[in-house]
């Protein structure tokens, strides 16, 4: 499977500097700048809906943006259903197909999003009287077609498979499960079953409670005038009908009784993602907000920050650590996080107390508070610049009911902060004895050091405690694994009697087919033809000789690509595993709901590692490292759905990943071993 992730793995794209830089020199923090902060006109119609609106006229274009102020809702066993509902308002309205409404937006060159508290839509401000029209079809006349559910759930689904792998994904996981809870609006998460779980009618039922103008703000911001936006408004909204909104209890989740390690087993990891920190209730207009925004970005906020000097500049664990502090009116979170090399995992956690400690414990330099102060406050200035930052500013003191001069006097209190009050909110904000240490890593290597700094709960993908770990049985070793597997897909001397093969697998992604053929002769022939959106991609191996072309034309091919080719044409069941070197993990791991025995194996020079169910045999997982712009990337195939092929158990489901959060299932359309189709000269 190699040869093939070598063709379809999507690695992201880096972006190349385009200047040369001295970086030995840090720059330095400009100068405080004045803030000059447009005005906003402010509406109300009778049916309660609010209108904010910024005129700008540098640019003829024009943003409107309505936004629902509802609480955050628990979903339960229906988790996924407010977001799925969010995209059903621009799947087409009862006067527009969802064709229709694609085409209008594309033909003026417009924007349009919407999602579970509103909808967007942006383009030139000529077609002013067209975007709102459009902005209000959606929101007021979704259409909510079974159609457009069922395709969106499907989407949803398989975007949740794509990312059950993903370490981001599943610290985001375990950190809203370990902080929140799971029993929490900002705890839950989407999974399979409660996706599964949503119907349309749920969809319908919350767009019919929560969708009033009582508790919408509509922002336009842009080359208009507020006296035709507000006359634009009343048009198209005013028999928008006013209701009751359920408000809803958002708890704010106890402390822990100590600072504890809360740990994810992910065991294709080489690196330890690290989340750390703690729950804050922290309101927008809080009176400390400038001082614990001054410590958050002295202890992480950029690359000038303390965590980013230790653990990147001194130590070199890490491309980078940081730290951030949110604001809610309800609840949110303070986390300090980076990712580091296995090695160093426990170093590195170490490092983050250390400094969260220090800037609790002792004044900061002037030095450091200063060159905050500059850049929160030329950030603050620059963001000026946009209208958008404007009308947000009118909606906060709208919402949170701020003082009208709140924004105004945002430099005269961010100056005003004292190294004592940095420290004060440092020590209020970050509860260095209550700290939640999150980790998602390869367990083998990295809980011991961990259990040696505090103690250590694991927990599993979907956030609940992870049962004990299962030791493998005693004695048991990588080649027993390797034999158990040969037995179930068919037997030595089937395998043995094996000649050749051919098979053909399928699969779609965003609209386009990809179909992938494989043939093997044995002892040293290969050949896979990969029909892709650009072209056709065809590798041939016969013996020592290796070609590869695409769209019909030569390829160059190193001699490091011919040597890896020539290793990866035997097909797995064939490998001599006794010339291996490999390594059978001491714990059972469980792959998709499965307790397996993972080998970890080297071939060709490379670190693969697979995972065999531990009561069929089958293999369940392959995990092997490919070399991307941003460096080495553990990228996992899934094997599922066994079916018997001429007395050959095949997977006849294999799910390829194609870069972040994307994955395809690859469907087996045809195979045959020993069959007569399969000729040499296929092979030259």
């Amino acid at each position: 499977m190699k040869r093939i992730l070598l063709s379809l793995f999507v690695a992201v794209v880096a972006i190349p500097a385009t200047a040369q830089l001295d970086r030995s020199v840090r720059p330095e923090p400009g100068p405080a700048r004045e803030p000059e902060i447009a005005e906003f006109e402010e509406f109300e119609l009778e049916n309660g809906l609010n209108l904010i609106v910024v005129e700008n006229h540098k640019l003829p274009r024009v943003s409107m943006q309505l936004t629902l102020d509802i609480d955050p809702i628990f979903e339960g066993e229906k988790a996924g259903m407010i977001s799925i509902a969010g995209d059903m308002l621009s799947e087409g309205t009862t006067n527009r197909s969802k064709e229709e409404l694609d085409e209008e937006v594309d033909f003026i060159g417009a924007r349009l999003a919407t999602y579970s508290t509103g909808a967007f839509v942006s383009g030139l401000s000529k077609y002013d009287q067209t975007l709102i029209g459009i902005l209000a079809d959606v929101v007021l006349n979704p259409q909510f077609s079974q159609e457009s559910f069922d395709k969106l759930k499907e989407l949803t689904i398989s975007g949740i498979k794509s990312n059950a792998e993903d370490p981001g994904t599943m610290m985001s996981h375990l950190w809203g499960s370990r902080i929140y809870g799971l029993d929490h609006a900002y705890g839950e998460f989407m999974t399979e079953e409660s996706v599964e779980n949503v119907t349309l009618q749920d969809c319908k039922n919350y767009y019919n409670t929560y969708f009033k103008p009582n508790k919408a703000y509509l922002v336009i911001v842009g080359d208009i005038d507020p006296d035709d936006a507000e006359e634009m408004v009343e048009e198209y909204f005013s028999n928008w009908e006013r209701g009751e909104v359920p408000s809803h209890e958002v708890a704010v989740p106890e402390l822990p009784s100590s600072t504890y390690i809360a740990f994810m087993d992910r065991p294709t990891s080489e690196q330890s993602q690290i989340q750390i920190g703690n729950r804050v209730e922290l309101p927008l207009g809080a009176e400390d907000l400038e001082a614990v925004r001054l410590a958050n970005m002295i202890l992480g906020g950029g690359s000038l920050g303390r965590l980013y000097l230790n653990l990147r500049e001194d130590k070199a664990f890490t491309y980078g650590a940081y730290s951030s502090i949110g604001t809610d009116e309800h609840v949110s979170t303070f986390v300090a996080s980076g990712a580091v090399k296995n090695a160093v995992t426990d170093s590195a956690v170490v490092e983050f107390l250390n400094e969260i400690n220090r800037i609790r414990t002792e004044l900061v330099s002037e030095e450091e508070l200063q060159n905050a102060k500059n850049y929160l406050a030329g950030s603050f200035g620059r963001s000026l610049e946009s209208p958008q930052t404007v009308a947000n500013f009118g909606l906060r003191v709208k919402q949170y009911n701020l003082d009208d001069d709140y924004y105004n006097d945002y430099l005269k209190r961010l100056d005003a902060v004292t190294a004592e009050q940095v420290r004060a909110a440092a020590q209020k904000y970050f509860t260095a004895e209550n700290l939640t240490i999150a980790v998602v890593g390869k367990g083998s290597e990295v809980l011991p050091g961990l259990e040696a700094i505090a103690e250590v709960q694991r927990f599993d993908r979907y956030g609940n405690p992870a049962s004990d770990a299962i030791p493998v049985p005693d004695g048991m070793t990588a080649m027993d694994v390797i034999n158990m597997y040969i037995e179930s897909i068919g037997g030595e001397q089937r395998i043995s009697q094996i000649s050749n093969f051919k098979q053909t697998m399928s699969g779609t992604i965003q609209g386009m087919t990809i179909t992938i053929t494989e043939m093997w002769m044995s002892p040293d022939k290969y050949k896979v033809i990969q029909d892709l959106p650009q072209g056709q991609m065809i590798s041939i191996v016969n013996g020592e000789n290796v070609t590869m072309s695409m769209g019909g034309q030569a390829m160059p091919v190193s001699e490091e690509r011919k040597a890896e080719q020539i290793a990866d044409a035997t097909p797995f069941e064939m490998r001599d595993f006794a010339s291996l070197e490999m390594k059978l993990l001491p714990e059972m791991v469980e792959v998709n709901g499965t307790q397996t025995f993972a080998v970890e194996m080297t071939v060709n020079g490379s670190p693969e590692t697979h995972y065999f169910d531990g009561e069929k045999g089958y293999r369940v997982r392959s995990t092997s490292i490919q070399e991307g712009p941003r460096g080495e990337t553990s990228v996992s195939v899934d094997y599922s759905n066994y079916e018997d092929v001429n007395g050959v158990m095949i997977p006849k489901s294999v799910m390829i990943p194609l870069g972040p959060g994307m994955s395809m299932e690859m469907k087996v359309q045809s195979a045959a071993y020993d069959s007569e189709e399969v000729t040499p000269d296929m092979f030259q």
